[in-house]
This record gives C-alpha cells, sequence and structure tokens, in this order.
C-alpha cells in the first residue's frame, strides 16, 4: 500500500504538468477507477471512528445542512467529572438523526487528528511553500451538501468513498483573496454550469479558487477529504515591504490632522501620496524583502507533532544521537544569535554553540562526550536533552 504524497496525488500526471496547466487556472478531473487508492491515507471506517470515538469533541466534529452550520448545543453535551467538566462532546444519538434527515457531518482540520493526512499536508507544504489543511465531509444518500459557494483556498476533493454529484460553474470574482469571501447575495448563477460531475471512490478533483460549486448526492451517500490549499500572493509580499519599510521616519509621520473629513486635507494627502511611494520605491531592498518573507512563512509552519513515549529515556552523556528523521530544519545566524528553524518554529541559541550545533549535523550518530569541547560536558549534555525535547534529536536505535 502506498504512502501518498504530492506526485501519487497527481498521478498518472507529474507534479510540473498539473503546475503549467491547473494550478490557478482551471479545474482538474482524474478518474481512477481505483476505489482503494486512498485507503493508505483514509477510509470511510477511519471516519466513523473519528465521529464515534469519545475524545472528539466540538469542534472536531460539525453538522451542516444545505450550507448553515448547526449551533453546537444541538448536537453536543457537557460532562460533570468530579470538579472538572468536559465540553462538547458530540452525542451520536443526534447526529446520526440530523445525519439521516440529511444533515452533513464534517471533520474540520482532521489533518490535526490524522497522521496520515497530517504527513501529506506537511509534504505539501514543503512543496508548494503555501499553507495547507484538510477537511473531511460524510453526507447521506440524497441530499444537499453545501449550497453554491467559492473558496478563498485551492482545493483538492479526495472522494474516499460512496459517490458526490458536483456542478461547477465560472468564477465570479478571478482569484479571490481570502479577505474576498464568497457573498450569496451579491452573486447569481448562470443558468448552466461549467462542469457536471460525479465523484467516485479514488477520484481527484482540483478547483482553484473562486470557481463557485455545489454538490448532492442521490442513490449513495458519500465521503470525500477536501485538502485546502490557502496560497500566499503578491499582495501579502507587498504589504511585508509595506512593513519593512518602517524604519524611514518620514512614512512614520501622522496624517495631516483633517484628512478624513476636510476636502483641503484630502488634496494635501493625494498630493503627497505619489512622492511617498517613490520614497518607499527608493528604499525597496528586493532581495532582502523576498528573504525575510520567506523566512517568515518557513517559521509560521505548523511542525511535525511529537508522540509521547511513556519509557522515555533520560539524555546522558554517552547516549548515542542523531538527528530526527522527520526534522525538517535550517540554520542560519542573525546578529549575536544562532537560529534553527526546526518544523515551523524559530529556535535561538547562542552563537558559540554554532561549532557544536555543526558537529551534531555533520556526524551520523554522536554522544554528548564526544562533542565539541568548547563548553563544559554537563552544558553539552544539557544542549543535547533541549534539542532531543524539541525533536531535532533522537536516540540512536
Amino acid at each position: 500500500m502506498h504512502e501518498l504524497d504530492f506526485n501519487a496525488l497527481l498521478n498518472p500526471l507529474s507534479a510540473g504538468h498539473f503546475l503549467a496547466e491547473y494550478w490557478e487556472s482551471r479545474p482538474m478531473l482524474l478518474k481512477r477507477a481505483d476505489n482503494t487508492y486512498y485507503d493508505s491515507l483514509l477510509t470511510v471506517t477511519d471516519l466513523e471512528r473519528y465521529v464515534s470515538r469519545g475524545g472528539s469533541r466540538y469542534p472536531q466534529v460539525r453538522l451542516a445542512k444545505e450550507g448553515v452550520f448547526y449551533a453546537p448545543e444541538a448536537y453536543t453535551y457537557d460532562v460533570k467529572y468530579g470538579d472538572e467538566e468536559f465540553r462538547g462532546l458530540p452525542d451520536l444519538e443526534k447526529i446520526f438523526t440530523e445525519y439521516s434527515s440529511g444533515a452533513t457531518v464534517t471533520l474540520p482540520a482532521l489533518h490535526l487528528a490524522s497522521a496520515p493526512l497530517g504527513r501529506l499536508c506537511r509534504q505539501l507544504e514543503t512543496e508548494l511553500d503555501h499553507s495547507v489543511h484538510a477537511n473531511a465531509y460524510l453526507t447521506p444518500a440524497n441530499a444537499i451538501g453545501f449550497t453554491p459557494h467559492y473558496d478563498t483556498h485551492d482545493v483538492f476533493v479526495l472522494q474516499i468513498a460512496g459517490a458526490k454529484h458536483w456542478r461547477i460553474y465560472r468564477p465570479p470574482t478571478e482569484l479571490p483573496h481570502r479577505s474576498q469571501p464568497f457573498r450569496p447575495e451579491r452573486h447569481t448563477l448562470p443558468p448552466a454550469p461549467l462542469m457536471e460531475l460525479e465523484l467516485a471512490p479514488g477520484d481527484l478533483l482540483y478547483l482553484p479558487r473562486g470557481y463557485v460549486h455545489t454538490t448532492e448526492t442521490v442513490r449513495s451517500f458519500s465521503a470525500h477529504v477536501t485538502i485546502g490549499v490557502t496560497v500566499y500572493t503578491w499582495i501579502d509580499v507587498l504589504s511585508a515591504l509595506v512593513q519593512g519599510a518602517i524604519e524611514v521616519p518620514e512614512l512614520r509621520r501622522a496624517l495631516p490632522p483633517g484628512f478624513a473629513h476636510e476636502a483641503k486635507a484630502r488634496r494635501e494627502l493625494s498630493q503627497r501620496l505619489p512622492g511617498l511611494l517613490e520614497r518607499l520605491r527608493a528604499t525597496l531592498d528586493a532581495q532582502a524583502t523576498v528573504e525575510r518573507f520567506g523566512a517568515k512563512v518557513r517559521a509560521a509552519r505548523p511542525r511535525a507533532p511529537m508522540e509521547f513515549r511513556a519509557d522515555a529515556f533520560a539524555v546522558g552523556p554517552d547516549t548515542p544521537m542523531r538527528i530526527s528523521a522527520d526534522a525538517s530544519y535550517r540554520l542560519s545566524r542573525e546578529g549575536d544569535e544562532l537560529v534553527l528553524q526546526l518544523n515551523g518554529r524559530r529556535v535561538r541559541l547562542q552563537a558559540d554553540l554554532s561549532a557544536i550545533i555543526d558537529a551534531v549535523c555533520r556526524a551520523a550518530s554522536f554522544t554528548s562526550r564526544g562533542l565539541p569541547s568548547e563548553v563544559s560536558l554537563e552544558a553539552r549534555t544539557a544542549l543535547v536533552r533541549y534539542l532531543h525535547g524539541l525533536g531535532f534529536l533522537q536516540q540512536l536505535a
């Protein structure tokens, strides 16, 4: 059974073909005729367990009908245990009753609970450098999923089980920004859809943001997962540029008094603005802006979750260690500090630890005692323990 990654997700297309022909451009449908294609990622049995298990609670399980989410008190309950109260536990009897009458069960942010989905989302983030999340949906037969709308993120739809009918319409707003959500009162559906299709298990549908869509089930229930890609845009880079201009004193001056209600002040504002934009252009360091923005994006990535182990060991001076196989990291110098960017977090270390960190990164395995001795053995061991606690290091098996 294959582990799903970006290439397997797009099979038989290559990633290059997809990015050149479909990404941000047009919908794509892959029919696979393989109802086990996503079994290594998720099955309908897995989804049933996520709904049924006692550990799930609102908003991990939500109900919706025809585009409207239920209030949580309609299908959850609270439990008092001693002095503690456990809130938002799913009432399975109520959930099943509503599901049987046409409600959709949604499992938002399922990549946080499902290890295979989490690995796929992190791998896609590594490939694309955009933010990735996953939701799941269970819809009964003969039901409307969500009413017509568009998303402000790109979507890969993975049909896990059953079937769902889709109608897709041209985007009323080309590539909407996440600050431009769909507002039904402002949009009228065209008389005919751009595409009409039915997804079967193993199929994949890609929708760029902005394409209006609506779904329904007929003879079969449906279980599908959406992989959402919330993109960074040129707007975000330009915003970072403006934030970087905070060091220019002229741009920190107050707007002229009365600028919001006096015509004279507004004229002064409009007259000065071109000069300030030219001042901003003159201070532009494109390379530095891009590097700062890239570092910000890398730092914002969620880190791979650690697994709790009851048989945890104490790291000693002679404990054999290595860099964790799951660690995604980058080292850089910032002034007098060494910065370790590790699985979406920034860890600041003293610059005088550089030789030790370099030795750790070069070695297939090491012990605290064998590391360079610029600092004491006790300090080296404490550093290794700290990096082990972050998930950067693991004990050599």
